[in-house]
């Protein structure tokens, strides 16, 4: 009996000191959500710029690793975090985050309280991550869908386009409509347009700064000479393998296709490249209902 209530008491204060002391957070949040890592670390992202736009909270990044984990310091009207959220894909379509809370000088408190009692630090942390959560809820009920279809082929196509360079995510339809009135005359002027659709080939994806290069397409006629213009240059998609995914919504958020098929890759040991194609369906010009909007997305397959 002696030796076992020595035993409990070594394991009790074992794990008083690592509860205490070493433990890396004070608090951890954890929730699933329907859709990839990378969707919900994108989201992340925007969740901070928005708040801190409307004044909620000022935001500082710490480190980041795409799609994996993202720390920060969060400084609210009344007190400053750190959060360490991390992103974890379990399941085709399914996500794990994990959300640690630190608050400096106040450690050894809030570790003692946060089984017990309710207090400003507990619901600050429940309060940002319940309102992080709800905001990426509605987006995947009511703002886009992604539907991984699988191993497809890229099709063949020949294109008239303008190279964009260095362009933020969130600029990419943006810059797009900056310039469709440019390749859209020319290719009128000059007879070559094939088709409504315009599309996008990615060149270059720098995952954790969030910047791309790419080509805003047109598929054009075939012709023996194609007349010259500065801006704009000529090229050939050779059909290739590729994993396709259908996505629904408005097009500056096309990019949640890439990080549904950056996971399907992953999970079923498919080497890809980072080089997405997007092909469209609807011209954002005409407006209307944008889950009915419609791409192609194809990650290619590498050989």
């Amino acid at each position: 009996m002696k030796k076992t209530k020595y035993v409990v008491i070594f394991a009790l204060s074992g794990f008083l000191l690592w509860y205490l002391f070493i433990k890396k957070h004070d608090y951890l949040v954890t929730f699933t959500a329907n859709t990839s890592p990378g969707t919900l670390f994108r989201g992340l992202e925007e969740w901070n710029m928005a708040n801190q736009k409307i004044d909620s909270f000022n935001y500082e990044l710490i480190t980041k690793k795409a799609f994996q984990y993202f720390s920060e310091t969060v400084e609210t009207k009344d007190l400053t975090l750190q959060l360490d959220w991390h992103f974890e894909d379990i399941a085709d379509s399914i996500s794990k985050v994990k959300v640690g809370f630190t608050q400096k000088g106040h450690s050894i408190y809030n570790r003692l309280t946060a089984p017990f009692i309710k207090t400003p630090f507990k619901s600050k942390a429940i309060t940002l991550v319940r309102d992080f959560k709800k905001g990426i809820d509605y987006q995947l009920k009511n703002k886009f869908k992604v539907k991984i279809i699988g191993i497809d082929t890229i099709p063949e196509l020949s294109y008239a386009y303008i190279d964009l360079n260095n362009v933020k995510m969130e600029n990419k339809a943006m810059e797009m409509m900056k310039n469709n009135s440019v390749l859209m005359s020319f290719l009128k002027e000059y007879n070559l347009k094939n088709g409504d659709s315009p599309f996008v080939i990615i060149n270059n994806w720098q995952l954790n700064e969030n910047l791309i290069d790419f080509r805003y397409c047109f598929p054009i006629v075939e012709t023996d000479s194609l007349p010259y213009n500065e801006e704009i240059k000529y090229d050939k998609i050779s059909p290739k393998p590729a994993i396709k995914a259908i996505y629904n919504g408005n097009y500056k958020t096309s990019d949640r296709g890439w990080f549904g098929l950056f996971e399907y890759a992953k999970r079923h040991n498919i080497e890809i490249n980072n080089n997405p194609v997007e092909l469209y369906h609807n011209n954002p010009f005409y407006g209307g209902d944008e889950l009915k909007w419609a791409a192609e997305i194809y990650m290619p397959i590498a050989h």
